[in-house]
């Protein structure tokens, strides 16, 4: 197990553990309508949205619209990334654990998904033999498509519309299993709660260090060595567009300006100055990601150093708050 996973290993039992202590002394009924609407108007709205951008992508790509196929694409990984953001399906039921790895290969396997698929284009066997493996099935194998090959060309445009076949049949999965799991995840309190901090905790180190510091050079592994390839969606110009959807997700998440959301529980757990400073980084960082034009991130210091105020927040000072307070709770035999 490498370091991230047993950190936030770690971290899920810690979570699991303050929770544990401190649902017991707030509404039970409040914090579960708060779940409920987060379950129907983030995760189940994020992927039926994800569904119809597939299936306008799909259709122009079946008309052979160059132009329509990359405006849908766009939309398609805006929508994607907020259900990959809030993914809590796999901590219901494990058998969905890895299919968004299915879906999304980014900093998943070294393998040049691109050598692979020139040789499926170039070769004669059937398409489903061919694209043998996930990895060529998924989001990232679908953008080379669109973005580096010519979908009027007909073994071309037949590989596309697989690719698009295979991921709308996984999101069809995922849409299917999260109607069918919702009681399932409302009947315990504590264990949801738990999985939807430690969801928005792990994403957070994602955004920050692989979607971000990689580029500009502010992580161990390219310090001092920015490089705007390794964006995660340099092909298509699409990286900024990914980021500003993980934001979005979160304020949809914590700093709901329509409903009561998950930032409002957390205040009333806490003092609510982190909550605040948090959300305060997270406007900032939604107006900062706007500010870049095609995908170079050569000015994104100041975005990098929001999205970490955004980390350091959830994984140490509001886990330390929530901590306090449960120890507080105990103590007193509540």
């Amino acid at each position: 197990m490498n370091v991230i996973k047993s950190l936030l290993l770690v971290g899920f039992l810690f979570v699991t553990t303050v929770f544990a202590n401190v649902n017991d002394e707030n509404d039970e009924k409040e914090n579960k309508e708060i779940l409920n609407t987060l379950y129907e108007k983030v995760v189940v709205a994020d992927i039926k949205r994800t569904l119809a951008d597939i299936k306008s992508l799909k259709e122009a790509v079946v008309k052979k619209d160059e132009k329509k196929s990359k405006e849908y694409f766009a939309k398609l990984v805006n929508s994607w990334k907020s259900v990959e953001t809030f993914y809590i399906l796999g901590d219901i039921n494990e058998d969905f654990i890895d299919t968004p790895r299915l879906l999304d290969i980014f900093h998943n396997g070294n393998e040049d998904i691109t050598e692979q698929l020139d040789r499926a284009i170039k070769s004669k066997d059937e398409i489903r033999i061919v694209l043998f493996k996930n990895s060529l099935k998924s989001i990232n194998a679908l953008e080379y498509m669109l973005f580096s090959k010519d979908i009027k060309n007909t073994r071309e445009n037949k590989i596309t519309l697989a690719i698009l076949n295979r991921i709308t049949s996984h999101l069809t999965d995922i849409e299917n299993e999260y109607i069918s799991q919702k009681e399932n995840f409302l009947k315990d309190l504590k264990k949801a709660n738990a999985v939807t901090m430690n969801t928005i905790i792990q994403n957070t180190y994602k955004l920050k260090e692989w979607r971000v510091g990689d580029v500009i050079g502010l992580t161990k592994k390219y310090e001092d060595n920015p490089d705007n390839k390794r964006a995660e969606y340099f092909l298509s110009k699409n990286s900024a567009n990914a980021i500003e959807a993980i934001l979005n997700t979160y304020k949809n998440v914590l700093d709901n300006d329509s409903f009561k959301d998950y930032g409002d529980y957390l205040i009333k757990l806490t003092d609510g100055k982190e909550m605040k400073r948090l959300r305060d980084s997270l406007s900032k960082s939604l107006k900062l990601v706007k500010e870049i034009k095609n995908d170079d991130f050569s000015n994104s210091k100041e975005l990098y150093e929001n999205i970490n105020i955004i980390h350091v927040v959830l994984f140490v000072e509001m886990l330390e708050d929530l901590s306090i307070n449960a120890k507080i709770l105990d103590a007193d035999g509540d």
